[in-house]
């Protein structure tokens, strides 16, 4: 007799069924991918996405480990994919959603908000050089926010941005309370007394007021820590805020009094 083998023209074919059946060697071991994932075929809407002459389909997914490992991963599989998977004419790539700290629009946004706030507190205390010490607490502040990202090793992303712009409205608060109340005491008191010790009662008139808002604003940002440092933004947002919070305060007991000193 003669011997015949029958071979399918799909053989060589890795199908869904392969796919789900066949042993994968993964660390060392043999798993089915039925065992740890499942693929399922669900109708999508109905548009089509195009961007510069290009058809786009989003893909989303979700990975069980820590930020660095599922970057790397997804870093080596969309390589994969582009040098091996992929025919002629698609390409694999990941959307980032980040800004771009390096505009000029971004510090431009910055220089405004720091302007209004020079006008604003030139109109409340009718000086223009006044204004100019309450300015000087906000890089304060900023020193503060980069100092606990440095510290914590957390990631600077857009939340960290946000929260610059946040203590320089802010961080000024405190500022403004202490010289308000000096100015009020100044007055009362006349042109013999010691600008230190006038600074010193307005201080102490103002510090309970000045704690209670930095406590409260650092317990109303809290609940946003709870995610861990996994939430793009509202973690660091969170943590920015709170260390530039904290770090102000500095500002009102060690550098405003010297200030005062050399008026």
């Amino acid at each position: 007799y003669v011997r015949a083998n029958v071979l399918s023209d799909e053989k060589s074919s890795f199908d869904i069924w392969n796919l789900r059946n066949e042993y994968l060697d993964l660390g060392g071991r043999k798993v089915k991918f039925s065992d740890i994932g499942n693929i399922d075929m669900r109708k999508s809407g109905n548009d089509i996405f195009k961007r510069n002459q290009q058809y786009l389909l989003n893909v989303a997914y979700d990975f069980i480990g820590s930020y660095e490992l599922a970057r790397r991963v997804m870093e080596r599989e969309i390589d994969r994919m582009n040098k091996e998977v992929l025919p002629v004419g698609f390409k694999a790539g990941v959307q980032r959603h980040s800004w771009d700290f390096s505009t000029q629009k971004t510090f431009f946004l910055l220089f405004v908000i720091v302007a209004i706030i020079y006008l604003i507190c030139a109109i409340l205390f009718e000086s223009l050089l006044q204004p100019l010490t309450i300015l000087l607490l906000i890089p304060f502040s900023f020193i503060g926010l980069f100092l606990t990202f440095y510290l914590t090793g957390y990631r600077f992303d857009q939340g960290g941005f946000a929260a610059l712009i946040m203590l320089s409205g802010i961080s000024v608060n405190a500022g403004i309370y202490v010289l308000n109340q000096y100015n009020i005491m100044a007055k009362d008191a006349g042109k013999g007394m010691d600008n230190v010790k006038l600074y010193i009662k307005a201080y102490n008139h103002k510090i309970i007021p000045i704690v209670l808002t930095v406590v409260s604003t650092v317990l109303g940002l809290t609940p946003f820590l709870t995610d861990g440092p996994n939430e793009v933004f509202w973690f660091s947002f969170a943590v920015g805020t709170m260390g530039g919070l904290v770090f102000s305060i500095l500002g009102i007991v060690l550098f405003m009094p010297v200030l005062f000193s050399r008026k």
